[in-house]
């Protein structure tokens, strides 16, 4: 048998420089922190999303996502664009 995803969920892809978008979405659930990612001597924003569990660092391209209950989580991109499309 097939099974599909029900329901919704919103979500914002990380590029690395949408900070403020994550942050509008997230709000206090999303973290940032500054490093040197490249090895260029720029600092890069880290972001880190509070689930339910713990801390969790997202990578550029990661998807934060709000399920139905108001919780927030990380999806790898492949996984994401896999299992969810736009509505």
């Amino acid at each position: 048998m097939k099974y599909r995803r029900k329901g919704f969920v919103d979500a914002v892809q990380w590029t690395g420089k949408n900070m403020q978008e994550v942050k509008a979405f997230a709000a206090q659930f999303a973290m940032f922190d500054y490093a040197d990612m490249n090895g260029d001597g720029a600092m890069d924003a880290v972001l880190k999303v509070k689930t339910h569990e713990k801390i969790v660092p997202a990578s550029v391209g990661d998807y934060i996502v709000r399920g139905p209950k108001g919780d927030f989580f990380i999806e790898k991109k492949a996984d994401f664009e896999r299992d969810w499309e736009q509505a």
